[in-house]
């Protein structure tokens, strides 16, 4: 059935990754439907009236921990605890193999689920998440396809280091989750590089900083701005800044211990940089498997949390140095070959607009 309308809940007021994804469903969704947005801290108040008038499919995303915040209010105004609404969808993660009881408590109330994995699809499914859950997957924004690579301007200076010194340029982002994001790993790789080759440097986002590393760091210690050759505070980087950090380094270290997706591999990878990743993680659904690195199960991903509680992959350390070596040594292939990866398997599955016809699909499952 085709709904007339799409209600969409997310967190409008806040500057995080599910906002971005979330605008980026609501864009493709208005090819399709009317679609109105609602802040995710107007849930209480917003859902008992949808569910009153009409039966159109409401979106929450992330699911658990609006729902989790307001179960009490929302129960009490719509009268029932732990049933169903039916047109409620959660769009949600699966950050490691397993969920907890209080996450399947809390999925009661959603008719269906949507993730962005095969890893989280199974995350759910083995945790005993009761309600159907399907796979719709991150996309790409066509201007990352198209946009040639060129001199950057907001890291000029970064640019010029690395053209004078022909460096190879290794990034790595942890904004938050230490451990999950592998920034131990991160730094003990960077580290034993180090020791064998001098023509390899690392950028690394730690929180607000971006900082370009010429010596490895102590593994564990956070970064700094004097660990830091050259820094830069930032909030939150535009697209074009984005591209422009993608397109100056070389390689980027996914050392995630767990997530759900993490797009930003996939986004690296389209600009053409060549990403590694732990084998047995959700990016294996991006990433081909030369670029997977040898990995064993990692300790728990996120203590005492409230939903998600299993372990995740780690890549090992020797192993990653060894494919990076590798990968130096044979850089312009191994560009190359990302290239006609991205080209014959990225680009025709993970743009928006097929993400967007898969979630149309989704949604006009449960409409009515």
């Amino acid at each position: 059935m085709m709904p007339s309308t799409i209600n969409y809940i997310y967190p409008r007021n806040k500057l995080v990754s599910f906002r971005v994804i979330a605008e980026r469903h609501v864009a493709e969704l208005r090819r399709y439907y009317n679609v109105q947005t609602y802040d995710e801290g107007a849930l209480p108040a917003v859902l008992p009236i949808l569910t009153a008038v009409s039966r159109d499919p409401i979106l929450v995303q992330p699911y658990f921990y609006p729902i989790s915040v307001y179960e009490a209010r929302i129960a009490r105004k719509l009268g029932v605890k732990g049933e169903t609404v039916n047109g409620l969808i959660g769009i949600d993660v699966a950050d490691t193999d397993h969920m907890t009881k209080r996450a399947v408590e809390l999925s009661q109330y959603a008719e269906a689920f949507i993730v962005p994995s095969e890893y989280a699809r199974k995350s759910f499914t083995v945790s005993g998440i009761p309600r159907p859950t399907h796979v719709v997957r991150h996309g790409i924004d066509d201007k990352y396809f198209t946009t040639p690579r060129s001199k950057p301007h907001h890291f000029e200076q970064w640019w010029r280091y690395k053209e004078k010194g022909k460096l190879i340029f290794l990034q790595m982002w942890c904004i938050h989750s230490d451990y999950r994001k592998g920034y131990d790993l991160a730094q003990k790789i960077y580290a034993e590089l180090r020791k064998e080759r001098d023509d390899v440097r690392l950028i690394l986002r730690y929180g607000s900083l971006i900082g370009l590393l010429d010596s490895p760091m102590e593994a564990g210690k956070k970064l700094k701005n004097d660990d830091c050759l050259a820094s830069k505070f930032v909030v939150w980087l535009t697209e074009e800044q984005k591209m422009e950090l993608y397109d100056l380094c070389d390689i980027y270290l996914l050392t995630s211990r767990g997530g759900a997706f993490e797009h930003i591999g996939l986004e690296a990878m389209v600009r053409g940089e060549i990403a590694i990743g732990a084998a047995g993680g959700a990016w294996e659904e991006y990433m081909p498997e030369w670029l997977l690195i040898p990995s064993r199960k990692s300790d728990i991903i996120l203590p005492n949390n409230p939903i998600h509680d299993g372990y995740g992959v780690e890549m090992l350390v020797d192993k990653a140095v060894d494919k990076l070596h590798e990968i130096a040594d044979n850089i312009t292939e191994y560009r190359a070959k990302v290239n006609e990866y991205v080209n014959t398997h990225v680009k025709p599955n993970f743009n928006w607009r097929k993400i967007g016809e898969d979630l149309k699909a989704v949604v006009e499952r449960y409409a009515g």
